[in-house]
């Protein structure tokens, strides 16, 4: 074979693995949109939506742009395509995904412990109403509102009572929405009574 012929069969074979390359890296990145969906699935359970929905949309909405831009680039000619900004997007949104676990693990703990502090403070705090409540003026005038008051104060206790079921159930976010409706109530209690009686003072 002369050194002409040669050359021209390397240059072919050449051109023939420079494509073959070029293909294959033009091809949509499948693997890694699988196991990205597997990660955004995996992360798509109660206490990351309650936790952590946040975080959780994030990682939704940058698969969505991912698979848009896979799509955007199949429906290109074959030559043009380019999957590198799908294959960042794709790391991003499994990266994210891992997050949301994390912030639904972390704001999970923190639910809990802020509804066992609050919780903690309520029978006291029921107490103080209480007698703060049979301080209260009383007179014709102020009947209603005194039975307003008392319908307040057992409705604190009542959403304490919820409170503590929902913390049995490890529904903590429920916990300290409950908790926290508790205790706004028996502060308002006390809050209206003293203001009634300063008022009376004056």
């Amino acid at each position: 074979m002369s050194k002409l012929m040669l050359r021209v069969s390397m240059i072919a074979l050449f051109t023939v693995t420079a494509s073959l390359l070029f293909f294959a890296c033009a091809s949509a990145p499948k693997e890694e949109i699988a196991a990205t969906q597997a990660a955004i699935q995996a992360a798509q359970i109660d206490d990351v939506r309650t936790y952590a929905a946040d975080s959780l949309k994030v990682a939704e909405d940058t698969l969505s742009k991912a698979m848009a831009e896979v799509q955007t680039q199949d429906d290109k000619f074959a030559m043009s395509r380019d999957y590198k900004a799908a294959s960042d997007l794709l790391k991003a949104a499994k990266d994210e995904a891992a997050k949301a676990v994390s912030d639904a693990q972390g704001n999970k703990a923190k639910a809990k412990a802020d509804a066992e502090a609050i919780l903690a403070t309520l029978p006291t705090l029921f107490a103080d109403a209480a007698k703060t409540l049979a301080t209260a003026p009383k007179g014709k005038d102020t009947k209603a509102e005194l039975e307003a008051l008392a319908a307040d104060l057992k409705s604190a206790e009542e959403a304490a009572a919820s409170a503590n079921v929902a913390m049995t159930q490890e529904k903590f976010a429920d916990a300290l929405a409950q908790a926290n409706t508790a205790k706004s109530k028996a502060d308002s209690v006390i809050a209206q009574v003293n203001a009634a009686k300063e008022k009376m003072k004056r």
